[in-house]
C-alpha cells in the first residue's frame, strides 16, 4: 500500500481542526469523503480537501473505496463505525476514548480480529514532540530512576453538548479527560496500572450532567511508581495540559500549552525547546503519520486498539472507586482470542 485513501467519520471540531488538516498535510494521503449526521455539516468540513460528504457510512465505503476508516465523532459513533469498517474489510483509526465500556471495546476488537483488519488508537498524548524529548532526557538517566509522573489536563467546558449525556460520552471527566492523564503516567511509569483510587464530583455543571467535571486519581503500577492524575472540565476561563516527571535525581516539567513547553531540571542543567505550531506540538501529525506508515509497511503500531482497551480498564477501574470510596483493582485481562 503506496497511496492511502481516509474517509472520516465525524465533522466536529476535532475532525476539522487536528484530523482533516493533519491527514491533509501527509504524502501521499487523499482525504476520500467525510460522513456525519447531517449533510450540511459534512459537506462543511469535507469542502476545504475537495472530498465528498455523506450521511451514511456503509454507503460511503462502498462508493469510495477509502483504505481506512478515521472516526472522528462521539463515543457513541465509535463501536457502529469500526464495525462496518471491518465488515466492509477496511482499516479503523478511533478517537480517544476508545469505547464507552470495556464491552464495546472488546466487540470492537474481536471484529477487527474477524475480519483480519487493523484498529488503531488516536490517543495524541504519546505523539507529543516535548513529550520525547522528555523520554530522550529520561532514558538519558538525567533524572535519575522515575518514581512518580503526574499530569493535569483540564478545560473550562466541553465544546459540545454531547459531552453532557452519559449515554453517548460514556460517562464525564474520568473518560473524556483522564484518559490523557493516564496515557501520559503509563508513557513514563514504563508498567501496567495494577490499582487506582479516585475521587470525583460534579461542581459547575451539576445544572447539566450528572456525570462528573472533576476527578483526581491516584495510580499504582507494577515497578511501583506513583501515578497523579487531575483532570476536569471545571478549570473555568481556562485550560491544563501539564505534566511532571519526577526522579531520584531530577525533574521534567512539560507545560504544553505555553510558550516554552518543557522544562527540564536534571544532571544536563535547564533546557527550553522553541515553541511549536498547534498540529504538531500536540502531536496529532506525527500520530495520523505513524499510523499510515504502519498501513504502509505493516509495522507494528505503538497505538494499537488494545493500548485503547488498556487505558478503559484504568478509567473502569478508577469510575468503581469512585463509587465505593476505596482503592480498586484494574481488570486488565483480555478477553479470549488474545490481541491482534
Amino acid at each position: 500500500m503506496t497511496d492511502v485513501s481516509v474517509l472520516v467519520v465525524g465533522a466536529g471540531f476535532w475532525a476539522r481542526e487536528m484530523h482533516l488538516p493533519a491527514l491533509a498535510q501527509l504524502p501521499g494521503v487523499r482525504i476520500a469523503g467525510v460522513v456525519a449526521t447531517s449533510e450540511a455539516s459534512a459537506a462543511a468540513a469535507a469542502g476545504p480537501y475537495g472530498a465528498t460528504a455523506w450521511t451514511d457510512l456503509d454507503r460511503a465505503l462502498e462508493a469510495t473505496g477509502a483504505d481506512v476508516v478515521d472516526v472522528v465523532a462521539p463515543p457513541d459513533v465509535h463501536r457502529p463505525a469500526v464495525e462496518a469498517a471491518a465488515r466492509h474489510g477496511r482499516h479503523a483509526i478511533c478517537i480517544k476514548p476508545l469505547a464507552r465500556s470495556l464491552d464495546e471495546a472488546d466487540a470492537m476488537l474481536a471484529a477487527v480480529r474477524a475480519a483480519g483488519t487493523r484498529l488503531f488508537y488516536a490517543e495524541n498524548v504519546p505523539f507529543i514532540p516535548a513529550l520525547h524529548e522528555a523520554r530522550r532526557v529520561v532514558d538519558a538517566g538525567q533524572i535519575g530512576d522515575v518514581f512518580r509522573v503526574k499530569a493535569c489536563e483540564g478545560i473550562g467546558e466541553p465544546h459540545s453538548s454531547w459531552f453532557f449525556d452519559p449515554g453517548r460520552s460514556g460517562g464525564g471527566a474520568i473518560i473524556d479527560m483522564a484518559v490523557h492523564s493516564i496515557a501520559f503516567c503509563a508513557y513514563f511509569a514504563g508498567a501496567p496500572v495494577t490499582s487506582v483510587y479516585a475521587d470525583a464530583d460534579t461542581y459547575v455543571w451539576r445544572g447539566r450532567t450528572d456525570a462528573e467535571d472533576t476527578a483526581v486519581l491516584t495510580l499504582r503500577f507494577a515497578n511501583g511508581v506513583l501515578g497523579q492524575c487531575e483532570d476536569s472540565w471545571s478549570l473555568t476561563g481556562a485550560m491544563d495540559s501539564r505534566f511532571e516527571i519526577f526522579g531520584t535525581g531530577g525533574r521534567v516539567l512539560i507545560d504544553n500549552l505555553h510558550r516554552q513547553p518543557l522544562q527540564v531540571a536534571g544532571a544536563g542543567g535547564w533546557s527550553y525547546p522553541l515553541p511549536l505550531p498547534g498540529l504538531v506540538a500536540d502531536g496529532h501529525l506525527a500520530m495520523l503519520g505513524h499510523f499510515v506508515d504502519c498501513l504502509r509497511t505493516g509495522a507494528p503500531s505503538r497505538s494499537e486498539g488494545t493500548t485503547g482497551r488498556d487505558m478503559l480498564a484504568v478509567v473502569d477501574a478508577a469510575v468503581r472507586s469512585v463509587a465505593s470510596g476505596r482503592r480498586e483493582n484494574v481488570h486488565s485481562t483480555v478477553p479470549q482470542g488474545g490481541r491482534p
